[in-house]
């Protein structure tokens, strides 16, 4: 057999095509690139290195790691993210979702002793709350976001994850930026991983991230307008003794936190990411 179409061969040239275009893990890149277009599971690359490679699948394989080495994530190359043990769409419209707000969903899972109603505000890919909703059986989750396209791409989610479950979702095109915005009725829970990066920040993030992640979901221009509007939403649609989970910037929690308790909120909480930064914000409306 030739070695030129050899699956175990193919896999280390492009291995080695990654590490020169710089691309971090390139050997673990090359894997999952190569197990999702060829249908296998990553063991199956190494149980089967003597299959052979027809030229369709080739020129497949070689276009996305030209995409790859171009700096195109991995996510939205394969289409799909794994958060929380469940895959989520993902596409150029929406963030991909990252191992932080997991941490987030696990303290917030800590503070649901009973399901209840769920609002996910700038829901992106809808992992945070469509992940809420399945661990705590939900009888409803909201689905807000600004942009059509993400909110078409949390539906999706949405539809695939929570169609046999008892959570009734409702999908929101909002900006509870502009302030009067009113859900049919109050949650138990009102979360939200916001845009939090500061204007002056965004030149400095990964190329990777500014070129293929939209900015709407990743900028707050005016970081204070955007919190303090938020604050101000989720008080006016959270149930008296309800809790407000928040991701921010963790430079800035400790005004998010003053910005909570001007807005009447009784406890707040500032807690630590597993890196120890103050990432996460926990407030709880007065009965």
């Amino acid at each position: 057999m030739s070695a030129d179409n050899r699956l175990i061969d193919i896999l280390r040239k492009a291995e080695d095509f990654l590490t020169k275009k710089g691309i971090p893990s390139p050997r673990l890149e090359a894997q999952l690139i190569f197990a999702y277009f060829l249908g296998l599971k990553r063991i199956e690359l190494f149980t089967q290195p003597d299959r052979p490679l027809v030229p369709a699948e080739l020129e497949t394989l070689r276009n996305a790691l030209v995409q790859k080495s171009q700096g195109m994530p991995t996510a939205q190359l394969l289409g799909h993210k794994d958060f929380y043990g469940r895959s989520f769409k993902v596409t150029a419209d929406v963030l991909i979702p990252r191992p932080e707000t997991e941490e987030l969903v696990e303290q917030a899972l800590k503070e649901m002793p009973k399901p209840g109603q769920i609002a996910d505000a700038g829901a992106g890919t809808g992992c945070i709350g469509i992940t809420l909703a399945i661990e705590t059986q939900a009888p409803t989750l909201v689905l807000l976001d600004i942009s059509p396209a993400a909110l078409s791409v949390a539906t999706e989610n949405a539809r695939a994850l929570l169609d046999q479950t008892v959570t009734t979702v409702t999908a929101l095109e909002a900006d509870f930026t502009q302030g009067g915005l009113r859900l049919k009725e109050p949650v138990d829970l009102f979360i939200s991983n916001p845009p939090y990066v500061l204007s002056d920040e965004y030149a400095d993030l990964d190329r990777t991230v500014r070129e293929f992640e939209p900015r709407l979901a990743l900028v707050a221009d005016d970081f204070e307008s955007l919190h303090k509007q938020l604050i101000a939403c989720v008080m006016e649609n959270l149930k008296s003794g309800g809790l407000f989970a928040l991701e921010t910037h963790p430079a800035k929690t400790t005004e998010v936190a003053a910005w909570a308790r001007e807005a009447g909120f009784a406890r707040v909480e500032i807690r630590n990411d597993l890196a120890a930064r103050p990432h996460f914000l926990f407030a709880w409306k007065g009965c």
